[in-house]
């Protein structure tokens, strides 16, 4: 592992779902990124645009549109998905502080889920798998499979606590040299540094957990943390923090609000 700074993020993802069938549902989200490099070695190339230089850029980046729809319901939840990532715009992608890859993206997966009772009345545990067929940068594949484990447990009905873990594997791509090696400045003379990040034979191994707390039947906060446990080829994470808030609506919540705040202003809300 090599210390070459460190990258901030701060992300607002706007997303809607919606329902077509009690088992059928499709979604939409696009990302805010604004991030920041702190560090003594940034990206820099001829001709392209300067983004590690300790400033904060904010962009939109990439739209996902999911189509999801469940199989089973017992003894376990089985939901197969397909999902496609289209880059919003041409944002820079050569940086240490890149909001994305910039690359299209279309992925095929499953999501498996089910409580953990009689053992655990209040516990769950749910896998996701994902296939991602990339954009080919340069003629070279670098398709990845991704898997994300939770097992969580409800301490109470509106507070959880989650461990979590994370693994990406890598099909094809790129090893990246160690910085600050003599490999490393042969390869900034190659036609595929300006595109190592989109490249890169990213694989990683993630551990961390996630507490939860609903304060209303509409909108829950949490906090989560993540540390890097075993990468190649990546931005390690040592250690991530978020902190983050979701909020639900549906339309006939939103309107039967509206009119209870018309019919009177001391009518308490839903």
């Amino acid at each position: 592992m090599f210390d070459a700074g460190r990258i901030r993020m701060n992300m607002v993802v706007f997303g809607l779902t919606y329902s077509f069938t009690d088992r059928l549902a499709a979604s939409a989200s696009v990302p805010y990124v604004s991030t920041r490099y702190d560090g003594k070695r940034p990206h820099i190339a001829p001709g392209l645009q300067r983004v590690d230089d300790g400033s904060y850029h904010g962009t939109f980046t990439d739209l996902r549109v999911d189509l999801r729809y469940n199989l089973w319901r017992e003894p376990a939840m089985v939901t197969p998905f397909v999902s496609a990532i289209i880059p919003t715009h041409d944002y820079p992608t050569f940086a240490h502080s890149a909001p994305s890859t910039g690359l299209k993206q279309y992925l095929v997966g499953v999501s498996v889920g089910r409580r953990l009772d009689p053992i655990l009345e209040a516990g769950f545990a749910q896998l996701r798998y994902s296939y991602a067929f990339q954009e080919r940068v340069l003629g070279i594949s670098h398709d990845r499979s991704n898997a994300d484990l939770e097992v969580g447990y409800f301490l109470t009905p509106s507070l959880g606590v989650s461990a979590i873990g994370s693994y990406q594997k890598t099909h094809g791509g790129i090893e990246l040299p160690l910085i600050g090696t003599p490999a490393n400045d042969a390869f900034r003379n190659t036609p595929y540094y300006v595109h190592h990040d989109q490249l890169a034979q990213s694989n990683y191994f993630n551990l961390g957990g996630i507490v939860s707390y609903a304060l209303t039947g509409t909108v829950d906060v949490f906090a989560s943390y993540q540390s890097t446990v075993w990468g190649r080829s990546i931005h390690a994470t040592q250690p991530g923090l978020a902190f983050g808030m979701n909020w639900g609506f549906s339309p006939q919540r939103v309107i039967r609000s509206f009119a209870k705040k018309s019919a009177s202003v001391d009518a308490s809300t839903e």
